[in-house]
């Protein structure tokens, strides 16, 4: 899939994302669960894997 953001938008979802990222990582150091953790670390994982290929243009094939 393809998506094309100009700079603004662009901005703006790395901006959300890496709001996103901080609230996960406080979740994850609150969380008592051993399973609910695993998933949270799960969904860190995937978000810095994407905000990764947004912050490398060259992962987006630009």
């Amino acid at each position: 899939m393809d998506v094309y953001l100009d700079t603004k938008e662009m901005d703006l979802l790395m901006g959300i994302l890496e709001h996103r990222l901080e609230d996960l990582r406080r979740e994850i150091h609150h969380t008592d669960s051993r399973a609910f953790k695993a998933e949270l670390k799960t969904d860190e994982a995937v978000l810095k894997g994407v905000l990764t290929k947004l912050k490398t243009p060259a992962a987006m094939g630009i």
